[in-house]
């Protein structure tokens, strides 16, 4: 997994980086396995955790899957 998680943050460091240099303030990145419960919820948590501490900007985290299910993360 940590080798994926490496190919995505050199996937989406630039386009962050970008939409900084830009002034934009909206950006998305999407992740998807099937039930939503597994290998896209640890991606995405580790991606936010990235985005945060390498870019220090606010993240708003949401998992559709768990959250129509009332789960907690």
């Amino acid at each position: 997994m940590e080798e994926f998680l490496n190919q995505v943050y050199l996937l989406t460091d630039p386009a962050i980086e970008n939409y900084i240099e830009r002034s934009f303030t909206d950006l998305s990145f999407h992740f998807g396995c099937t039930g939503g419960q597994h290998r896209s919820v640890y991606a995405a948590d580790q991606l936010a955790k990235h985005i945060q501490e390498k870019y220090g900007v606010k993240v708003a985290l949401h998992h559709r899957e768990q959250e129509l299910k009332r789960w907690k993360n």
